[in-house]
């Protein structure tokens, strides 16, 4: 059986190498791939899952058109638990674009298993890391 996947050409940047579905780059990055969120965003009438991030990030989406009814904000305790939201909202396959804030990756296990969760989804996703001191206490 062969399976044709549509999202099999989008982009991918990963610390800036190209090759797949899902963006990982630096929280600094976040403005420049506006354009492109917005347009993946306005897309549908699905969510728009912010995993981690702040106020400023909501703002930019809201300000880029997105309904802030469309938003998923999940702030998460620590980064275990936004990789693992990370994860569930991608299977999930309720959102058209997911944004994860992470600090990096806990173990590469973690990464392979959000890299496997956005090939089998139809969802794009971009994850930027954050230094670990701009991740929110509360």
């Amino acid at each position: 059986m062969r399976y044709n996947y549509p999202h099999a050409s989008r982009e991918l940047a990963v610390d800036n190498f190209v090759a797949g579905d899902e963006a990982h780059l630096l929280a600094e990055d976040f403005a420049n791939f506006m354009p492109r969120i917005q347009s993946l965003a306005l897309r549908t009438k699905q969510w728009v899952t912010v995993i981690g991030g702040n106020r400023e990030v909501i703002q930019q989406l809201v300000n880029a058109g997105v309904s802030r009814s469309r938003i998923r904000w999940v702030g998460g305790r620590d980064a275990d638990q936004r990789e693992w939201a990370t994860e569930q909202a991608l299977l999930a396959g309720t959102s058209s674009v997911v944004l994860s804030f992470l600090p990096g990756f806990s173990s590469p296990r973690v990464a392979q298993r959000v890299k496997m969760a956005s090939k089998v989804s139809h969802t794009h996703s971009f994850v930027f890391h954050t230094p670990s001191s701009q991740i929110p206490l509360h």
